[in-house]
């Protein structure tokens, strides 16, 4: 066991790498069927050493569980020996209770991240060995990317998503989360519904959703409950402002449960008295829309003939121009601000990904009259042999407050 980490003043001194106690979310066995994919995926591709710094991949390999996630961190997994963890000094306590590592090399806030990390992988007899580096983690800039491809010499690009292929495909123990979540968002949408009423802001909706779900048991949220209403709902990508609710608008809700780090999300639309007929159709629209989708999901099918099973319904009705986006995308690992996988597979137009058992998605049709109004429904699914299941629970439906 090597830990040649370095602590900066006020930090706490731990002698050890290995802990006692471990806050795992999965049994050991299912740690090692990951890592045994991934370095499978590496003998194929000639790769000694993976040099891993996305921390949902960290997290899917290893248990790493921290907020402290955008600081410097590098997994280096050997094929054929135990992997070493670097990050900085104050993360070894989380490393320590939320991973089955035993090895881990730290760096002091006075230190520099890259040089440790060469320390670390040449006092391990790594640093001379066939490297590949991911070039797609979100937290490692470019320039400290680059100082460690250059520090290590020969070192090639893994750009082919080793680990996110494996990650693509759930285990039955990652289902289990994912629906732990799904009822979770379940709960948070209904609290959120029975929350709209004229007069109340889109701050108390937001309130009632989060609360609903943290009491009854989800992780911190990976991303804040999306609460949009009246003329802001026809804006994507808004979220509550302390608005008003009045009489005719749409309230569209958006919602991510966690457990573990796996999430379960769903959306849904509430309007405020009678809907007019605008409303109303693009209610039809949209839900035509998803029920198609989820009827054309099946092992052997394409993301793409999915995407376009809703898309076309859509492009029927003419309403595209109020959609333009994607139909859905995958959902496993997630840390903010993402809680999806789209990077991973996306239902999107043309694209070839054939769908296995398995694989999960949110799929949110939704149809935006910009700064006017918006309708849109959604599902957290799973391919099965036999089709699709949906996940998610409440009634897919516009929901109407009566005044």
């Amino acid at each position: 066991m090597h830990d040649n980490g370095r602590s900066t003043a006020g930090s706490p001194q731990l002698n050890s790498s290995v802990s006692a106690w471990r806050d795992l979310a999965f049994p050991q066995a299912e740690y090692d069927r990951r890592v045994a994919e991934v370095r499978q995926a590496m003998v194929d591709r000639q790769i000694d050493v993976l040099l891993i710094q996305t921390p949902e991949n960290i997290n899917y390999l290893t248990g790493y569980d921290t907020i402290g996630y955008s600081s410097y961190l590098c997994l280096a997994l050997p094929v054929d020996a135990d992997p070493v963890l670097v990050i900085r000094e104050m993360e070894r306590g989380v490393a320590m209770s939320t991973t089955w590592l035993t090895d881990i090399a730290t760096s002091g806030d006075t230190d520099d991240p890259v040089e440790r990390t060469v320390d670390a992988l040449t006092t391990r007899n790594l640093a001379s060995r066939r490297i590949a580096m991911e070039a797609t983690a979100p937290f490692i800039t470019p320039s400290t990317w680059l100082r460690l491809r250059a520090a290590l010499g020969e070192v090639s690009v893994a750009d082919s998503g080793l680990v996110e292929r494996s990650r693509a495909v759930k285990s039955t123990y990652e289902i289990a989360k994912i629906r732990q979540a799904c009822s979770l968002v379940d709960g948070g949408m209904a609290a959120a519904l029975s929350a709209v009423h004229e007069g109340a802001t889109e701050n108390e909706v937001a309130v009632a959703a989060y609360a609903a779900m943290v009491v009854n048991g989800s992780d911190p949220l990976v991303s804040n409950p999306i609460v949009t209403s009246g003329p802001r709902s026809g804006v994507a990508h808004s979220s509550f402002k302390n608005r008003r609710l009045e009489s005719g608008d749409t309230v569209l809700i958006e919602l991510g449960a966690c457990v573990s780090r796996y999430g379960g999300a769903l959306m849904r639309t509430a309007v405020l008295g009678e809907p007019s007929s605008e409303i109303q159709s693009m209610c039809d629209v949209v839900l035509q829309a998803l029920n198609t989708a989820i009827a054309a999901i099946r092992p052997g099918v394409t993301a793409g003939s999915v995407d376009q099973a809703c898309r076309g319904v859509i492009e029927d009705a003419g309403m595209e121009a109020m959609f333009r986006k994607r139909t859905g995308y995958s959902m496993g690992v997630a840390f903010a601000p993402d809680w999806g996988e789209g990077h991973i597979v996306s239902l999107r137009k043309d694209d070839p990904t054939e769908l296995v058992p398995g694989m999960v998605f949110h799929m949110p049709p939704a149809l935006r009259a910009f700064q006017r109004l918006c309708v849109g429904l959604s599902e957290s699914v799973l391919v099965t042999e036999a089709g699709c299941e949906v996940l998610t629970q409440l009634p897919r439906e516009l929901h109407v407050t009566k005044n």
